[in-house]
């Protein structure tokens, strides 16, 4: 029974709890508020005419200010609980006397006016207690959910009002009704003391307390808060702007009432029936239509329904002008105001931080919104009072402002969207730029403010970082080495400084030509020999002890060097004997000078490129990155795939630039290539970063191996980030994300029947999950490519936080940015809420394809691109002994995947002893 109600009201389980006690509290409050606002208005138009509701509109809205500041100073004295409590009772306590009054002291005519008043007064402070208390239990999903729930709270409340106040009015007269107001109010402040005790605490850990309080009451700093923020400017705006609107068309309700209906308790009784039928039909939309409507459209759409409708109805009551055209415009505003609007409008503020939230919304409720009332009051002392303007002509101002609000709508849409981008982004942790970061923050404080005391392994771990990135110019931190007290610091110091070709720092390294280590004097000398042009045969012959592969490396930089001294042959020789060595020192430094010397030695470059020393290939390739050198880049492409080399050899391949792009475009796509070296091409794409790459990225986004074509979607997205002017083809993109979602689709109707499954079948479970994974994180880099401005990637990263407050927040950001029929097919995909089964039936209706049973999952899986998950089919194949598909079994012991050719081997096996056994 309860999960049919939660299925019937749209919300998951566990909100019915929160929602029923939040729901039945705006109920009580409603009622009460709304049959203080039937008997004001009945009593005070026996009395007075309509055109002086302006003065009680404007005093209303003067008296809300001074009442939030002695609010303030309660609540600087109480908790929350207390300041709720006693609030809810003084309330009451006011009902109860002012029916005492009105039994009693029926002549005083200053009484109906202060009464109507106090009835503005209340529908500030007490309605919206409730829905500061529902903004601090509940996140911004769950809010999206649950406030429709409560919203119909309130609707309930206005319909009960409306049917409790005919039925009182009419049978004990009007002034009864404030005693109904004093019970309920008493009823209210018990459940409010039950809703506290039984409610979650908030998403930071706790309930708001007083010291919370204490500052979200301070008028003064919530002014400040709103003037200093776009967005709170433009929430303030509209409700600002709706408060006047609503209150300008109620006057235009009230006066043509009192022109048509004149009697007091007639007045009262056809109120509360107007109340009791609108309220009717805004209970059936706010908990059949609210909820449905936020999904399907956002909040955006939400916003610009009801001054739509209040435009129309306007224009309506200003060509007809009849009682009729009266209630048909409030009751369409009022219907959507407390249902549809009034959920929304709540929504607004979720994505601001909970003191924050606090403060402004304190403030937005009750001074802002009563500021509506007031500027309302002064438009009719305006037109209606001075200029005589019957009530039907005010609709020409009330057509004027609607305009007004839906500018301030839009900005504050706008604006929504904005701030949950930001809120998800200040979440956010991308790995790649916290490793980008490292050389721009962590190395320069490591090298500058730990020079002497930290660990010399710590140096030289930065000390790599710089060579990795291949720094065009070095640290300034880096020239302070060259005096470290460690002697491998200062070796590694000299070579990047050579590297970078920092000749400011000659006179430091000639001193260090007498160092008492001796690979720094070695370092030094190569140095001196690349960037001073000095003979290193004199160095040598004055300072000696040097290591034979540093003075045969000095003697081949200086014979080589365009000049006088210049003797190739010799070079070429000595190198070559260089190469051949069998100590593998004397090897690198071949491999290592042939990329600082002239380009005349490809052969000997070939050789080292090839060499079985890991250190020795490595700089090899190194130098044919440096040189430029295309003839060589098949032998690099043969060793992509390698796992000690294959970064390097991405890092050589992408400096030959343009002149790559064919080559690689050729590798992609040709299926006899090993797929380890075509998965490792992407990266060498991101590294050349030309149009041309892009090209060949997006040719081949629909790659079969999943994990290729992961790599070719992450490059293009790096490719795009870093190079903004590069264009991608939008309608490429769309159609390879929508084959990503259905195959995500395809995946829950897979894991659907093999979720309980039992233990034998955790892997297959676990590789589903995991591969599940894989197919979101594609889904997602593509949403980057398609709105490269929308920072897609945090909210990805957002949506795999455990922060509900985050999660939420980043659903909500796709909810509403995302293209209607886009976000319909991805939201379900996305949304904790929505179960793997519920998943698997959208699945059924969006790829047309059922999986009824859990063989025909696990053939789905043994015949999937995936080779992973083709092996983990195989896996169940023999598990469960699956005769049926055992040819499948046949066609995968023949795979490329050695992995998955053991796995149908050992399933065989296992359908072979089953086959036995029977």
């Amino acid at each position: 029974m309860k999960r049919w109600i939660e299925r019937a009201l749209n919300v998951a389980p566990g909100d019915l709890g929160r929602g029923t006690l939040l729901c039945a509290c705006l109920f009580l409050v409603i009622t009460t508020y709304k049959i203080g606002g039937v008997a004001g208005a009945a009593l005070f138009l026996s009395r007075f005419q309509a055109r002086e509701l302006a003065y009680a509109d404007i005093a209303s809205a003067l008296l809300v200010a001074l009442v939030v500041m002695g609010y303030v100073v309660l609540a600087r004295r109480i908790g929350l609980l207390g300041l709720l409590l006693g609030t809810t009772l003084f309330f009451s306590s006011n009902c109860a006397l002012f029916w005492a009054l009105a039994h009693y002291r029926f002549h005083l005519s200053v009484l109906f006016p202060v009464f109507y008043v106090w009835v503005k007064i209340f529908g500030v402070l007490v309605p919206t207690q409730i829905w500061t208390l529902a903004n601090s239990l509940l996140t911004t999903r769950e809010a999206k959910r649950v406030f429709g729930m409560v919203g119909g709270g309130a609707i309930a409340g206005w319909i009960f009002s409306g049917f409790f106040s005919k039925t009182v009015a009419k049978r004990f007269g009007t002034e009864t009704l404030l005693i109904g107001m004093a019970l309920f109010l008493v009823i209210c402040a018990g459940l409010i003391l039950l809703a506290w005790r039984t409610a979650r605490v908030t998403a930071e850990g706790h309930h708001p307390d007083s010291s919370t309080l204490n500052s979200s009451r301070n008028v003064l700093a919530g002014m400040r808060l709103v003037a200093s923020s776009s967005y709170l400017r433009a929430i303030a705006a509209v409700i600002c702007i709706s408060s006047l609107v609503t209150t300008l068309t109620g006057w235009q309700f009230l006066a043509l009432m009192q022109q048509f209906l004149v009697k007091k308790d007639v007045i009262a009784v056809f109120y509360a029936n107007f109340n009791l039928y609108a309220g009717i039909l805004g209970l059936l939309f706010q908990l059949l239509l609210t909820a449905r409507f936020l999904r399907r459209f956002g909040i955006g759409t939400a916003l610009f329904v009801l001054p739509t409708i209040v435009f129309f109805g306007s224009a309506g009551l200003l060509i007809f002008g009849t009682l009729g055209a009266a209630v048909a415009l409030k009751g369409s505003d009022q219907t959507l105001r407390y249902s549809l609007d009034k959920s929304t409008a709540e929504l607004l503020y979720l994505p601001l931080p909970a003191r924050i939230k606090m403060q402004v919304k304190w403030f937005i409720d009750t001074v802002v919104w009563r500021l509506g009332d007031g500027l309302s009051g002064l438009a009719v002392l305006l037109f209606a009072n001075t200029l005589h303007l019957p009530a039907r002509q005010i609709s020409w101002i009330v057509l004027v402002l609607v305009l007004a609000w839906l500018f301030a709508v839009s900005v504050a849409r706008r604006q929504y969207v904005a701030t949950l981008k930001e809120n998800i982004t200040q979440h956010r942790v991308d790995a790649e730029q916290a490793s980008a970061a490292v050389l721009d923050r962590s190395t320069a404080e490591l090298l500058s403010t730990k020079l002497y005391n930290s660990d010399p392994d710590d140096i030289l771990y930065a000390l790599s970082l710089f060579e990795m990135e291949r720094q065009k110019a070095a640290h300034p931190v880096i020239r302070t080495l060259l005096n470290h007290p460690a002697a491998t610091v200062r070796r590694r110091a000299i070579s990047i400084l050579s590297a970078a070709a920092d000749k400011a720092v000659r006179p430091e390294i000639e001193q260090l030509l007498r160092d008492p280590d001796l690979n720094v004097r070695t370092e030094a000398l190569l140095y001196l020999t690349y960037h001073a042009h000095v003979d290193p045969l004199e160095l040598i012959q004055e300072l000696g002890d040097f290591p034979g592969f540093s003075v045969r490396s000095a003697v081949v930089a200086f014979l080589a060097r365009p000049g006088d001294a210049q003797n190739l042959d010799a070079a070429r020789q000595m190198l070559a004997d260089m190469a051949n060595d069998s100590d593998s020192p004397t090897r690198l430094e071949a491999a290592r000078l042939l990329g600082e010397i002239p380009d005349c030695f490809d052969p000997l470059l070939s050789k080292l490129v090839c060499d079985d020393e890991i250190t020795v290939a490595r700089a090899a390739i190194s130098s044919v990155g440096k040189l430029r050198k295309r003839r060589l880049a098949p032998e690099l492409l043969d060793k992509l795939a390698n796992r000690d080399l294959g970064v390097d050899v991405a890092k050589a391949l992408g400096e030959l630039g343009d002149s790559i792009v064919g080559t690689l475009r050729d590798h992609l796509a040709d299926d006899s290539v090993p797929i380890a070296i075509r998965r490792e091409v992407p990266a060498v794409l991101v590294q050349v970063g030309s149009f041309g790459a892009a090209d060949v990225l997006m040719e081949h986004l629909l790659e079969s191996d999943t994990t290729l074509r992961f790599r070719v979607i992450s490059a293009l997205n790096k490719l795009v980030r870093s190079h903004p002017e590069i264009e991608t083809d939008a309608q490429t993109i769309e159609t390879v994300l929508a084959a990503e979602i259905l195959g995500h689709y395809r995946s829950y109707q897979i894991l659907d029947k093999l979720e309980n499954t039992g233990p034998d079948q955790a892997p297959v479970g676990r590789a589903i999950h995991e591969s599940m994974q894989q197919e979101l994180e594609r889904i997602f880099r593509l949403l980057g490519l398609l709105h490269p401005h929308l920072d897609v990637h945090s909210a990805y990263l957002g949506l795999q936080s455990k922060n509900a407050s985050v999660y939420d927040n980043s659903l909500e950001f796709l909810d509403n940015v995302l293209k209607a029929q886009l976000r319909e097919m991805l939201v379900p995909l996305l949304d904790g809420k929505v179960s793997v089964q519920e998943r698997a039936r959208l699945a059924k209706r969006l790829v047309r394809a059922s999986i009824d049973n859990q063989e025909q999952a696990i053939a789905a899986l043994v015949t999937s691109e995936d080779p992973w998950l083709r092996s983990c089919g195989a896996y169940a194949i023999g598990t469960f002994g699956l005769l049926t598909l055992e040819s499948e079994l046949n066609r995968c012991l023949s795979d490329s995947d050695p992995l998955l050719r053991e796995t149908a081997r050992a399933a065989k096996l296992r359908l072979e002893a089953r086959a036995a056994k029977a």
